[in-house]
């Protein structure tokens, strides 16, 4: 969460694993075509599980099993956008993030009081924050709209309830290397908030490459008839 109780962007670093990689490397995203090898059970009626043998097969991101997301702790080195950010593309540029002085820190363990004190201290932490997700140094598709789910999804129903606001870094790689996957993920992004997140309200979308226009568009068509801003930059 953010460090001080007067900011209203929180930026939440991931990182991912991909179990069913043959050898996950650089490579793997260079072009529209991801070319490592994947061994995972794909979209099977009935999944195998990951001691069972699997054809390889290249990875396609509509029918293979996604990434492990792991969200980083406090206490860990934690990445920001500079002002080199809108420029990144096969590789990203985040800049180190700046510790504040000890008692910034939300204390979230206020959290397991009790019933009573978790509700009202929700409230505070969730509601009108901007929540962008961001992973570090990162070569490959970074799937960030993914991981806006995966983190969403972890959350209690009555934590989603107070999700208002949330940014998507809009730059081939940063969710995909195929654009196309790209809008098919925003898409599932967008019905997912539409779907769980009762309060939400507004989506800032940092549009740093002309070529995404077409994907950022995506929640556009989903967002039109309930209420929701969009905020390009």
């Amino acid at each position: 969460l953010a460090p001080h109780a007067k900011e209203t962007v929180t930026t939440i670093n991931y990182s991912l694993r991909w179990p069913w990689f043959e050898n996950p490397s650089n490579t793997t995203f260079n072009g529209a075509v991801q070319i490592d090898l994947c061994r995972c059970p794909q979209n099977l009626p009935r999944p195998r599980t990951a001691n069972s043998k699997t054809e390889d097969h290249i990875y396609s991101r509509s029918k293979c099993y996604g990434p492990d997301v792991r969200f980083h702790h406090g206490s860990e080195d934690l990445w920001v956008c500079g002002d080199e950010y809108p420029n990144s593309g096969q590789i990203n540029f985040p800049r180190p993030g700046v510790r504040y002085k000890a008692g910034y820190e939300a204390v979230v363990g206020i959290l397991a009081t009790c019933q009573a004190v978790y509700e009202e201290a929700v409230g505070v932490l969730y509601r009108n924050r901007n929540f962008l997700f961001l992973s570090g140094p990162c070569p490959r598709g970074r799937f960030q709209a993914y991981a806006t789910r995966v983190f969403l999804s972890r959350l209690s129903p009555f934590a989603r309830a107070n999700i208002t606001s949330l940014s998507i870094i809009s730059l081939p790689y940063e969710e995909d290397a195929n654009i196309k996957d790209a809008e098919d993920s925003y898409l599932d992004l967008a019905g997912y908030i539409q779907l769980c997140l009762p309060s939400f309200q507004t989506l800032c979308v940092n549009l740093w490459n002309e070529k995404m226009g077409t994907a950022a568009k995506s929640f556009g068509r989903v967002f039109e008839k309930n209420g929701v801003e969009i905020l390009l930059s």
